[in-house]
């Protein structure tokens, strides 16, 4: 059966034994974690919200040679379906409509029991437990992208415990890893273990997101991985701070001419440091991130550092319930690749971006 519809017969199944109750999720100022959607005034113990996740632009890309690119897209089409049962048990889902390989176009499905107040349990096809504030985004909120978000695996099978007491959480999860970590041999078998703090201090001004993972290679050798997300917000400013570090195998169009006897898979490390900043004046938001990220290829001791920065401007027209969630945008991003250690000197490459777009969490139901 099209894995369409049966998302579509769940949703619709699920809607006749949900009981008819009003919620309120905290939303933030970003709206860019799948769990602060924003919802009704009264909290319930039965809910079910499915949105359809959309994102639509024209992508401009030019450089010093001329326009390589311009043309109309559907950059995001998703289901998203979030339900909460007796404020025990909780179930999330996500499905990718334009996604042309079908075993990639369930992003996750999960659950997760509320043991008590403090101790939840989950299991299935989670995010996987990174730390960091860019990799918590949903992804069509983001209009410049590290070299990390691009290709780490951000959602893993596995389990999860998570403790929470006073506005900080504690998670251990162990998934079952991809193959960016493990060998041949492994593949099949490995297990990677990450932990991720997610704090609240100085009043909540201050939110943290620290992860430390921990990947197996092989019988001997494992991959680690430190993500550190900050967020600073006073009203209605906020900025963030990350630094991703750690080690994987991976397919890099810059390496692939280097590593013809390994089909272009390169041992690489990563080092990423990202800082953005946004304030927002009623309905115009001006946001501006800058990126520095620095990829080795430690089989061949070359490199290269892509350095970015990029400027947005958003703008919310509605405030009725059922477009408050639509939001236009306008970016330019510039983008430049520096190689590093190349015995045929690479010379570098400068990309200039711009990006004009729609994006909305269409509200498809709500109980």
């Amino acid at each position: 059966m099209n894995m369409k519809y049966v998302v579509c017969a769940i949703a619709l199944g699920t809607l006749n034994m949900m009981a008819q109750d009003d919620k309120k999720e905290e939303s933030t100022l970003l709206g860019v974690v799948a769990s602060s959607i924003k919802g009704d005034s009264e909290k319930k113990v039965n809910t079910l919200d499915v949105y359809l996740d959309t994102k639509y632009e024209n992508l401009t890309k030019f450089s010093g040679e001329g326009t390589s690119d311009s043309k109309f897209r559907l950059v995001q089409s998703r289901v998203y379906l979030k339900g909460n049962y007796n404020n025990k048990l909780t179930y999330s889902l996500r499905y990718r409509l334009n996604e042309s390989v079908s075993s990639n176009a369930l992003e996750f499905a999960f659950l997760e029991y509320n043991i008590d107040d403090h101790w939840t349990v989950g299991m299935g096809k989670q995010f996987t437990a990174w730390g960091s504030t860019e990799l918590s985004y949903n992804s069509a909120d983001l209009y410049m992208f590290t070299n990390i978000i691009g290709s780490i695996e951000l959602f893993s099978p596995g389990a999860s415990v998570a403790y929470k007491v006073k506005g900080q959480s504690f998670k251990l999860q162990m998934v079952s890893q991809g193959e960016q970590f493990a060998s041949e041999a492994y593949k099949n078998k490995a297990y990677g273990g990450l932990f991720l703090w997610e704090g609240e201090l100085f009043k909540k001004h201050l939110k943290t997101r620290y992860g430390y993972a921990l990947f197996q290679h092989d019988a001997k050798k494992y991959y680690s991985w430190v993500t550190i997300g900050n967020r600073l917000t006073f009203n209605n400013f906020m900025a963030e701070v990350d630094w991703m570090y750690g080690f994987r195998n991976l397919k890099d169009a810059a390496f692939t001419d280097l590593n013809t006897t390994t089909a272009g898979v390169a041992y690489v490390k990563d080092n990423v440091t990202t800082a953005s900043i946004k304030y927002k004046f009623n309905k115009v938001t001006p946001y501006v991130k800058a990126m520095y990220n620095h990829r080795n290829d430690l089989d061949n001791n070359v490199s290269y550092a892509l350095k970015g920065i990029s400027t947005t401007i958003e703008y919310n027209p509605f405030s009725e319930k059922a477009f408050k969630d639509l939001r236009l945008y306008a970016a330019y991003n510039f983008l430049n690749y520096d190689y590093k250690n190349y015995k045929e000197a690479k010379s570098d490459k400068n990309e200039h971006q711009i990006a004009v777009g729609v994006r909305w969490m269409v509200p498809l139901f709500k109980l």
